[in-house]
């Protein structure tokens, strides 16, 4: 089955996701703080037989070495990504004996293990084929073992979708692609600076968010439909960020919190709107009602990429301006500005007009909630 990141990234040998571990100390801070969150003490780690699949340049990786993992399996299909690794490993010093990298898709590997952890970050929102992959996770995962996947969803990614939408529109002219990354680069690299925490270039980020024709491909996997899948032989351990409460008595042994996070998502999901924004909750026909106008729009914007027919802007607003009012009653006054801004620049790319993306300070610095990361654990047998 085609893989839109592979074959984009093989098509410009690239692995954009190369992090900045000049203070490496750091790096396993931020890695720390995911897996916490998860519900994962370190611990956890020492001695494991580990599965990563999509490892990319493998700078999560080491963390994992840092933790005293027994030994990781790597399963990378991107020809370049294993180059950046393998420079990257002897860089560091990591024994050889510590780690296997296979080269191949998830769907491909076949060996005779089971593994205490599996992780696989950053590319399952994005693959037309999610149901057979992850069942191959919850196969390769040991009785007792735990489980890491990553979401994204259309609710998560509207303010980097329409990010793109600009960016797209604003190279639309310009055939190279190093061309469009040099400029969207010098675009947006002052918005990245502005977010705490960015480990990434803005030339990855580009590369990554803004060019990479997955990110507009109609696939998602949302936290509900994480669960959903992982609904037999697995518990739930925790989230990142953190979604759910249970209040249940722990003597409550026939309590569905199952159910219950499902509903509670529906109901929390604007919160992944926007990167630092404080917690609202609301019915699940009020954010139904917003969701559907971001799922619409997404698709007009994918509909733009691929025709550059204006007529879709067209559409874009119309759909922003019924998003602006159910925002104003369910929303705050911070993400009702980043709106009218995104309208505004969108009606200067009507108008053909210069786009300066200083004149658009909220949007200009606004980021969504855009990858959640999810644990489970697979019930003894």
């Amino acid at each position: 089955m085609n893989n839109d990141y592979l074959e984009y990234y093989g098509e410009h040998s690239i692995s954009p996701v190369r992090q900045d571990i000049s203070n490496i100390a750091l790096h396993y801070e931020r890695r720390k703080k995911v897996y916490r969150q998860c519900g994962i003490p370190l611990l956890a780690f020492r001695n494991a037989e580990l599965l990563e699949i999509g490892a990319g340049g493998g700078y999560n990786t080491l963390a994992f070495f840092h933790w005293n993992v027994m030994h990781v399996d790597i399963v990378e299909a991107n020809p370049q990504g294993i180059a950046d690794m393998q420079k990257l490993f002897t860089e560091q010093k990591i024994p050889e004996d510590k780690y296997n990298i296979f080269g191949n898709k998830i769907e491909d590997f076949n060996i005779d293990k089971k593994y205490d952890i599996v992780i696989a970050e950053g590319f399952l929102p994005y693959i037309y084929n999610q149901r057979e992959v992850i069942n191959k996770l919850q196969g390769l995962t040991a009785s007792g073992g735990i489980v890491v996947i990553t979401c994204s969803d259309n609710v998560c990614m509207f303010i980097e979708s329409m990010k793109r939408l600009i960016g797209i529109s604003l190279v639309s002219t310009i055939d190279s692609f190093s061309e469009k990354v040099n400029y969207l680069s010098e675009l947006f690299e002052p918005q990245l600076k502005k977010l705490r925490g960015v480990s990434r270039s803005a030339k990855d980020w580009i590369q990554d968010q803004i060019l990479n024709p997955a990110g507009v491909n109609g696939m998602e996997l949302s936290l509900l439909q994480a669960i959903e899948y992982f609904e037999k032989e697995f518990d739930i351990l925790g989230s990142s960020p953190h979604m759910f409460t249970d209040y249940s008595w722990y003597k409550d042994i026939w309590y569905d919190y199952k159910k219950e996070y499902k509903e509670q998502f529906l109901k929390k999901r604007l919160n992944l709107l926007q990167a630092n924004a404080p917690e609202r909750i609301l019915s699940i026909q009020q954010s139904d009602s917003l969701t559907e106008h971001f799922v619409s729009i997404k698709n007009l914007a994918a509909k733009y990429e691929k025709t550059l027919e204006i007529d879709f802007i067209n559409k874009i607003i119309e759909e922003l301006g019924f998003v602006q009012k159910l925002a104003k009653r369910f929303l705050d006054d911070k993400f009702n500005n980043i709106l009218q801004e995104i309208v505004q620049l969108l009606c200067c790319i009507q108008r053909n007009e210069e786009v300066v993306m200083e004149n658009y300070p909220q949007f200009f610095g606004a980021f969504g909630r855009t990858q959640q990361y999810i644990s489970f654990v697979k019930n003894i047998e």
